[in-house]
């Protein structure tokens, strides 16, 4: 496989060489002499991880062919390989091939991991979907995973961003002749599970191949526009320190093409107040729209407690959309445009693609006291 490095039966690889972003992919279990029909993502220098295996079958052979590493077993077989086009920074396939019906129609596969926690992004509900979200049909039943604690970024160290790892997408399974049709995925703390719809496999042409797909992303799944209100959106952060000092706000934003001005703001979260915020900043900037992606915001704010970080609702503007992930427990809220003194929460847990960049003025804390959902 392309740019892999062969060590006994494992294969390995750096996806994205930036010491402040780092991810790589193993093939195998370097800890294991034989090899293992797993993978294993590591982010930031391996801070997390995951790792997946199917089950193993007896007198199977791992063979490398097609740019794919394939176990292959005598009913089932597992594929692997990369999927550049799978999401920001690519992304990796793990598929079954079943060459005749399985015993059962649920797949399963251990998991192991490290400082993740995992949200399951359901179907919108009506209210949402009027108030502009949009969630495509291979989100819709997937996984957002993110870091425990940490996100945003600090200037010369790591760079966390939203905090998000990756994105377990819905997976499908087709037939030979085509058919298709979506699976159920759940995840537990020691195992992911792929339910393929019966019916469908009592009249699939064999073989069926049924694909989970892991993208490598700091973007939301969601995106959102719709309300021409141009409330500025955004998330509540706890300062990992007394003191921090704001550089930039990075928002992800897509339009087809053209300029934008927009507008952000940080603004210290009143701790004696639920709902309210003090000192502010707001900047405006002309965004450039040649390529949709993270639009960056430069600021001089000095946030003494827990702080706010938002944009201006994008579909305020003309064509432009935000993202966001189901996160449970996020602070999500929104202020009302041109008020920096009234933060209303939406109540919806919300993990807005918004990040701050910053420097610590006072002593650094690594550990941000985000609150997270354990799975």
């Amino acid at each position: 496989m392309d740019r892999f490095t062969l060590s006994a039966n494992t294969l390995s690889k750096t996806v994205k060489d930036n010491p402040a972003d780092r991810i790589e992919v193993e093939i195998g279990d370097s800890k294991q002499l034989d090899f293992k029909p797993q993978f294993k993502i590591k982010r930031w220098d391996n801070e997390v991880n995951f790792s997946m295996r199917a089950i193993e079958e007896a007198g199977a052979t791992m063979v490398e062919e097609d740019g794919k590493v394939k176990y292959k077993g005598r009913n089932v077989e597992v594929h692997q390989y990369e999927k550049p086009d799978a999401s920001e920074d690519g992304g990796y396939e793990f598929e079954w091939v079943l060459n005749k019906k399985p015993e059962s129609n649920v797949l399963r596969t251990t998991i192991q991991h490290k400082g993740l926690d995992f949200f399951y992004q359901p179907a919108l509900t009506k209210k949402q979907i009027k108030q502009g979200a949009f969630r495509d049909e291979n989100v819709i039943g997937s996984y957002a995973v993110y870091h425990k604690i940490k996100k945003n970024n600090i200037v010369g160290g790591t760079e966390y961003k939203t905090g998000k790892a990756f994105h377990i997408y819905r997976p499908y399974a087709v037939d030979a002749k085509g058919v298709k049709v979506w699976c159920d995925l759940n995840i537990t703390k020691s195992e992911l599970t792929v339910t393929v719809p019966e019916d469908f496999l009592n009249k699939a042409s064999y073989p069926v191949v049924v694909d989970p797909t892991f993208g490598y992303t700091s973007v939301g799944g969601t995106a959102f526009g719709g309300n021409t209100s141009g409330d500025r959106f955004g998330n509540v952060y706890s300062n990992p320190t007394s003191d921090i000092n704001i550089s930039e706000l990075s928002v992800y934003l897509v339009k087809s093409s053209g300029t934008q001005s927009i507008t952000t703001e940080v603004a210290d979260k009143d701790s004696t107040s639920t709902g309210e915020t003090n000192d502010s900043q707001i900047v405006s900037q002309t965004v450039d729209f040649t390529a949709s992606g993270w639009k960056d915001f430069s600021y001089t704010f000095n946030a003494l407690e827990d702080y706010v970080i938002m944009g201006v609702d994008p579909a305020y503007f003309s064509g432009v959309t935000g993202r966001y992930d189901t996160v449970a427990d996020a602070d999500d809220g929104y202020l009302t445009y041109g008020s920096s003194d009234d933060w209303r929460f939406l109540g919806i847990d919300r993990q807005y693609s918004i990040y701050a960049t910053y420097t610590a003025a006072a002593s650094y804390n690594p550990a941000f006291a985000h609150r997270r959902l354990l799975l």
